[in-house]
């Protein structure tokens, strides 16, 4: 893959189909951190939204709307990556398109979203088996935590969990040798 202006950061992955984007320096398929981390606040942005609208408007029910939604945008980017059928991470790697990249291996990524759409199933059933707001507004909160440590403080709750379970290689990955803020040198 050639480099472009960026690196080797690019809207689509390569091949488009693909978990994450080859790296020359990388055995395995990387993700882009910096799009991972601004998905995680528009999927902050929409966990708030849900839990004011469950306090303020319950009668609108959103969890029937958002439910669904997190669990596609979460299933597709386990099996897709980023782009191109996440819609949140469509936005968030077109939000970052001109930040440097930081690159971090697929596995724990795809275990952490794995686990993201499985909470978004249990809200949409708890949803679905009436059960009280109270409870899955307790859901929702958590699902507010876990994306605000990731966008925030770049903290990925479900890739430190991967660690934990499985012998994980070291997450770090250098942004690319010979490039000075994402511009290429000489």
């Amino acid at each position: 893959m050639a480099p472009n202006r960026r690196g080797y950061h690019t809207f689509l992955n390569n091949p488009w189909h693909s978990m994450g984007q080859t790296m020359p320096d990388a055995a395995e398929l990387r993700l882009n951190e910096t799009a991972t981390r601004a998905r995680a606040g528009l999927l902050n942005l929409l966990s708030i939204t849900t839990i004011f609208l469950l306090l303020c408007k319950p009668e609108l029910d959103p969890v029937i709307y958002v439910g669904p939604f997190v669990i596609f945008d979460m299933f597709s980017a386990a099996i897709f990556g980023l782009t191109p059928f996440t819609p949140t991470g469509l936005a968030g790697t077109l939000a970052t398109m001109w930040i440097r990249p930081t690159w971090r291996p697929t596995r724990p990524k795809r275990f952490a979203w794995i686990l993201g759409g499985t909470l978004g199933i249990v809200c949409l059933g708890m949803r679905l088996l009436h059960m009280d707001n109270f409870w899955i507004i307790g859901v929702l909160s958590i699902c507010f935590v876990l994306t605000w440590l990731e966008a925030v403080l770049g903290f990925c709750v479900g890739c430190w969990m991967h660690s934990l379970f499985f012998e994980c290689e070291v997450c770090e990955v250098p942004y690319r040798p010979g490039s000075s803020d994402g511009e290429m040198n000489g």
